[in-house]
Formats: structure tokens, sequence, C-alpha cells
């Protein structure tokens, strides 16, 4: 097996328990390797840190799949994807009681100690998403620990096609072995959403809002709602099966709204919600022209920037759509805020929300700070895994 050898000092984040390795940290590269291959990663001492995926293509050159000396072969994918498993029936995230199949992330990258992949459980179907090119080169030993996980169940694969590119392999989409149901209607607490498998935003469904929007809705009863950047309606839906008076769903995507109605038909809403098609920017702007007034409003847009150099560009996106929004809000209406641009800490966020309101001379109280749903664990050694950070902010 090669082995790479830090720079001194180097190690250190690696021995914090942060898993990435950077090209200009490598010192040398011994041995023979292939892209994509595991590697021994050792100090400028010589000392073993761990073993993980090579690759000289892009910046974040390795990732730590263990700190151990083991082999990375198909029984170490199903010990890990396994463990995956048990924690999220040990948390309570697994549901047991719905008549109609579940959805839930089963592997979440370097928070389940398999940096570079991503698996998702929708119902009977697990969907496969392969972010390096040595997750991707491995793929049948996950489809295999997969296989032997959940006897019975479909398999598809749908790799990131930004990731592949940076990585340098082919993207895959399609099932491995026998086809499953490429659509499927799945429950999540008292709502049911049809969900396209593998296609669309995600891997087919935004699984990390389930608990945000629970919580929202707790909000919701005799109130009005705004769902802008709705997508396929599940804030929405929620909202009105809580008790909302109305909902007035936006979005830019025709297929996301063509969704968003039937999901509003499938949880007996349909009419007392309205779709509008359009840029959110610009109807946010004509909802405040038209003096619209709204006792709930969601905000939870795409990522503006996956950059480190463009977070200024996107902070001011944020406090646009936060500005008005606030002016939107009704006296004591709610106001559920995010951003999953990672780049965009969670104190940048607030202090960008804080600067909205102050523009917008709305006093606004903080109920709550949000991030990922439980089944996106996040790795206190790896701030990078937390992705998702949100407010609910009341108006005074």
């Amino acid at each position: 097996m090669a082995k790479l050898v830090l720079k001194r000092g180097a190690d250190r984040r690696l021995r914090a328990g942060h898993p990435w390795v950077y090209r200009g940290e490598i010192a040398d590269l011994k041995g023979q390797w292939a892209a994509g291959e595991v590697v021994d990663v050792v100090d400028a001492g010589g000392r073993f840190i761990g073993r993980g995926f090579y690759n000289p293509r892009p910046s974040l050159a390795c990732r730590l799949l263990t700190r151990a000396d083991e082999p990375v072969d198909a029984g170490f994918f199903l010990r890990r994807l396994r463990a995956a498993l048990e924690y999220r029936r040990s948390a309570g995230i697994l549901s047991m009681s719905s008549p109609l199949p579940s959805a839930y992330r089963l592997c979440w990258s370097e928070a389940d100690g398999l940096p570079g992949l991503v698996v998702d459980r929708y119902g009977p179907v697990s969907v496969i998403q392969c972010l390096t090119l040595g997750m991707a080169q491995v793929a049948p030993w996950v489809a295999a620990a997969l296989a032997e996980l959940f006897p019975g169940s479909s398999i598809r694969r749908v790799d990131d096609p930004t990731a592949a590119r940076i990585e340098g392999f082919e993207t895959e989409h399609g099932w491995l072995g026998e086809p499953g149901p490429d659509e499927m209607v799945i429950s999540e607490g008292p709502c049911r959403f049809a969900v396209a498998v593998g296609s669309g935003h995600k891997t087919g469904f935004y699984l990390d809002q389930r608990e945000n929007r629970a919580l929202v809705a707790a909000h919701a009863p005799g109130r009005r709602v705004l769902d802008a950047f709705c997508y396929t309606g599940a804030f929405a839906c929620h909202a009105l099966q809580a008790g909302a008076t109305g909902a007035l769903l936006l979005d830019s995507s025709s297929e996301a709204l063509t969704f968003a109605r039937r999901n509003l038909e499938l949880n007996g809403a349909a009419d007392r919600a309205q779709l509008r098609e359009g840029n959110a920017f610009d109807a946010l702007r004509q909802l405040e022209a038209a003096a619209e007034r709204f006792g709930l409003i969601v905000l939870d847009p795409p990522p503006f920037t996956r950059r480190k150099d463009a977070v200024e560009a996107a902070a001011r996106g944020y406090k646009e759509i936060n500005l008005r929004g606030l002016r939107l809000l009704e006296p004591g209406g709610v106001l559920a805020t995010f951003s999953c641009s990672h780049h965009v800490t969670p104190a940048l966020f607030e202090e960008i929300c804080r600067e909205a309101a102050g523009d917008a001379r709305v006093e606004v109280r903080l109920l709550a700070t949000l991030t990922q749903s439980r089944d996106h664990p996040v790795l206190l050694a790896v701030p990078e895994s937390r992705y998702l950070t949100g407010l609910l902010l009341a108006g005074c």
C-alpha cells in the first residue's frame, strides 16, 4: 500500500479528529499508487495516522476512512453502514408505525465514517450518491452491503455531477440490479409526499428539513402561510395540515410546482393553497408592493454559493430575501429562514438576519436556532458536516 507522508505539523487537524488532507499538506507519496485507491497516511516522523482514499486531482486530496490498521474492504463498508443504521434506530429516527414507507438518510458522508458517500432510504429503495472518485470505485461494495442490510430492496445510483467533475469520474445514474419504483408516496408525520426516486434535487426529497417542518408547523394554526422557494411544497403541506388558513407557494420550477400541487392534493389541502411560478426575489418585492401580509413565512432557498470566495455575494442575497420576508410579516408573525450554503456560518447568517431586521425596522425575538435533521448527524470535529443553518424568529 502506498504511503502518504504529511508535512511537519500538518497532522494536528487530523489528530484532533478531522479527516481531510489537502494537497499542500503532503510532503511525499511513497510506493505504487493509483488515483482513488486507499493509502496509508503517516506524519512527518512516519507514525501511522489513518487510511483513506487518495486523489491528486482536487485540492482536498485524501479523506480518512479509518484511524485503525484495518483493511478497507467489503466487510469494512458493511460494518460502517450497519453502524449507521443502528444509530438511526437508537435515535428513534426510523418510523415503524406508519402504513406508508418512510424516508431517511442512512449515511451522511464524514458524519458516518464514510467520506464521499450519501445513502438515502425511500421505503424499500436505497439511493446511493458518490461524491469522490474512491467511493465511486467501491460502489459495488456499498451496494453489496445494502443488499445484505435490506434483503429484497432495490438500489439506485445517482451521482452528483459537480463532485464528479471535481474528482474526475463519470457519473452513474440508474438501478443496480433489479429496478424498483421510479415514484412512490412516503409518509412524514401526518403528511404524505410523492417522491420521484433519485430525481430532482438531492436524491428526490429534502430529508434534512423533516424535523424543522414539524417545528414550523406548530406555529401555523390560524395563520396564512408564505412558502418561498417551496420546491415540492413540504413546508406548506405540514402547515396546512396543522391548521393554517391558507398558503401561497412560490418557486421558479414548473416541475417542482407540479409535484407541490400533487402533494397538496395528497394531503387534502389543495383548496387552501395557491401556487405561483417565478423568481422568488421578484415575487417577494411584488408581494410587498401589494401590501400583502402573512402570519407564517418560510424562506428555504437553494444554496446561494458553493464557493468560499463568493460568500459576500451570497450574504447580499440572504439579506435581500430576509428583508423582504420581514416586511411581509404581520405583527406577531413567525419567520423560519434557512441557509444551506455551508460557507455561510451560523454566526454570519445570524448577523445577516440581524441587519435585515434593522433595515426592515422590524423587531423580532429568536425562538430557536435550527439545523439539519438528526439523520444528517454533525461531527463536532468536522464543522463541514453541518451545512444547514436556520432561525425561527417571531415578530414583537
